[in-house]
C-alpha cells in the first residue's frame, strides 16, 4: 500500500508538469494529426498517441510532450496492478477498480471523457477542440488520477484492522462480576407468587392454591378468604 501511494505522489508531479504543458500537448497532437493525415479525426485513444509518436513525430519538443503523456500513463498502469496485488482472490472485484483498468486500456474510446469540477484541463481548450478533438485525452489523467485515489482509499480500509470495544455496559466491570452477570442471564428467572399447599385431611390428594402473604398492596397481612358462615376446615 505504501508502494502505491508513494507511486502515486510521483505521478502527481508528473501531472503538474504536464498540465503547465497542456497547450504543447495539443498542438503536438495537432502537427502528428496532420502528418498522418487524421485532421478530421478525434484523438480517442491511447494506442492512437502511441502511433503519432512511433510513426508521425518529427520534432524534438513534439516527442517530449507526447512520451511524458504516455510515460504517466504507464506509470498509472503500474499502480493498478499494485492494488489488483493488494485484492485477496476470494474477494469480489471492486468496481472502482476495475473502471481504473479499463480507463487504461490502450484501446479504450476516451471520446465521451470529460474531468469535471475541480478540474480545469477542459476549460483550456477551444469549444471546437474540447467537442471534437481533444476533450478526451486531456481528460485521461486528471479522472485517472481520481480513480487511482479512491481505489487507494478503499483498499487501505478493506485491510485496516476492526477494532474490538467492549460493550459500555460492561465497561469498568471486572471479569468475575461479567461472568457471574452472564451466567445469571443464563438462568430462567423464577418468581414465586405463591404455593401450592396439601391441607391436613385431604384424602382426595387435591391441591388447593393459597396466595402467599406479605406480598404487599391491599392485601397486606390479610388472610385468605372464606365464604360467609362456615368456620370449619375441612
Amino acid at each position: 500500500m505504501s508502494a502505491a501511494r508513494e507511486t502515486l505522489r510521483a505521478i502527481e508531479q508528473k501531472g503538474r508538469r504536464f498540465r503547465q504543458q497542456q497547450l504543447t500537448f495539443v498542438a503536438a497532437l495537432g502537427r502528428t494529426r496532420e502528418q498522418a493525415r487524421e485532421r478530421t479525426l478525434p484523438v480517442s485513444s491511447i494506442a492512437q498517441v502511441q502511433h503519432y509518436l512511433d510513426n508521425h513525430c518529427n520534432n524534438a519538443t513534439d516527442r517530449r510532450i507526447l512520451s511524458l503523456f504516455l510515460e504517466i500513463v504507464a506509470d498509472l498502469r503500474g499502480v493498478a496492478q499494485l492494488l489488483e496485488a493488494l485484492v485477496p482472490e476470494n474477494r469480489p472485484p471492486d468496481e472502482s477498480l476495475e473502471a481504473y483498468k479499463a480507463l487504461l486500456c490502450p484501446t479504450s474510446d476516451l471520446s465521451a471523457l470529460r474531468a469535471k469540477y475541480p478540474h480545469d484541463e477542459v476549460n483550456h481548450l477551444s469549444c471546437d477542440e474540447a467537442r471534437n478533438y481533444y476533450g478526451g485525452v486531456v481528460s485521461l489523467i486528471p479522472v485517472a488520477m481520481d480513480l487511482a485515489c479512491q481505489c487507494v482509499s478503499g483498499a487501505g480500509t478493506a485491510h485496516k484492522p476492526l477494532k474490538r470495544t467492549r460493550s459500555p455496559s460492561l465497561q469498568g466491570t471486572q471479569p468475575g462480576a461479567e461472568q457471574q452477570s452472564s451466567s445469571a442471564k443464563e438462568r430462567p428467572a423464577i418468581q414465586a407468587m405463591g404455593t401450592q399447599t396439601k391441607p391436613a385431611g385431604n384424602t382426595m390428594g387435591q391441591l388447593h392454591y393459597s396466595p402467599t402473604t406479605g406480598q404487599g398492596g391491599w392485601h397486606t397481612g390479610k388472610p385468605a378468604w372464606r365464604p360467609p358462615g362456615r368456620t370449619s376446615k375441612f
